[in-house]
């Protein structure tokens, strides 16, 4: 999403960061050869009041190796909004995305770090050409830099959507079309993807589907079948491809199981969970928790992009 810096001389590979309220999760992914190893997947505690240096002291204990890094963006630090493209030259797309979010996002756009990703061509039925436009508070581009100050192979802060659409690439069912949905304590996100190609991304407020049951509960699969229907049929229409039928549910864990068998009761759809340990080649076996706290630097990890999207 955000390129920071100029390319470094890291090794083969990248690591992923995601610092949570009271943890930094920590994904290392090698690529010296063949298929990537996941070597290290876990959560570092983090003092919840110690602001930035608490951040930049739980990195330090990290003990990181030489590899270019990227941290993806909590869900408050961004808005992710589907918006015409503006019929602009490239080089002033970004500066003229800035005033067609002025009323898209619940924050002042001159307090925003804009960027973009394109998508891939609609039907020809389509009014305009539609793209992504991330709106990040400049706020929180700034703590990421000042925590990684310390860190020279930090190139890139990415977004939660781009790196579960690196997750679900991998999935088999990826080259006909997955929609992974991705469960966070009272919200979801829900991804397509075919191949290594972005599609579409949703939102779901989960509190709603949980009423008094526990965050712990898996949501009524219901409520989330109605909006798993929209995405899927705007992505049948919009992009003139065949439809999708296999679902994914992450991160793995008894949550995601009661969700995935309760889908697919109510879609007739093969509904799966994600399980890095069936993804990957893991250095060693990653328990539900945590791949819970980690599934986001994971996919942070994955990124192969070698330019600012």
């Amino acid at each position: 999403m955000i390129r920071l810096f100029k390319k470094t001389s890291a090794g083969k590979g990248r690591v992923g960061l995601a610092f949570g309220t009271d943890q930094l999760a920590v994904a290392v992914l090698r690529r010296d050869s063949g298929s990537p190893v996941l070597e290290r997947c876990e959560a570092v505690p983090v003092d919840p009041t110690g602001g930035t240096d608490a951040r930049a002291a739980a990195l330090r204990a990290t003990g990181l190796p030489r590899m270019a890094v990227s941290t993806v963006l909590r869900s408050d630090d961004y808005q992710l909004a589907l918006v015409e493209a503006p019929d602009v030259p490239p080089a002033e797309l970004r500066a003229a995305m800035r005033w067609r979010l002025k009323d898209a996002i619940d924050f002042r756009v001159e307090d925003a770090v804009i960027d973009v990703f394109d998508l891939p061509e609609q039907n020809r039925g389509a009014r305009a050409r539609m793209m992504y436009a991330i709106a990040a508070r400049r706020s929180a581009i700034d703590e990421y830099t000042r925590a990684l100050a310390a860190t020279p192979q930090f190139d890139v802060i990415d977004v939660p959507e781009l790196c579960l659409r690196n997750l679900a690439a991998l999935l088999p069912a990826s080259s006909a079309g997955v929609a992974l949905l991705h469960l966070g304590q009272s919200s979801a996100s829900i991804v397509l993807v075919r191949g290594k190609t972005f599609y579409l991304a949703r939102q779901m407020d989960l509190t709603a589907t949980l009423g008094s049951a526990r965050a712990s509960d898996a949501p009524d699969a219901g409520s989330i079948v109605l909006e798993l229907q929209r995405s899927l049929d705007y992505y049948e229409r919009h992009f003139d491809q065949p439809p999708i039928t296999r679902i994914a549910v992450s991160p793995a864990g008894p949550r995601a199981d009661t969700l995935a068998q309760d889908l697919g009761r109510e879609t007739g759809f093969e509904v799966t969970t994600l399980d890095l340990n069936l993804l990957l080649s893991c250095a060693r076996p990653i328990e539900p928790e945590a791949q819970a706290a980690c599934l986001l630097a994971v996919g942070a990890a994955l990124r192969e992009e070698h330019r600012s999207l």
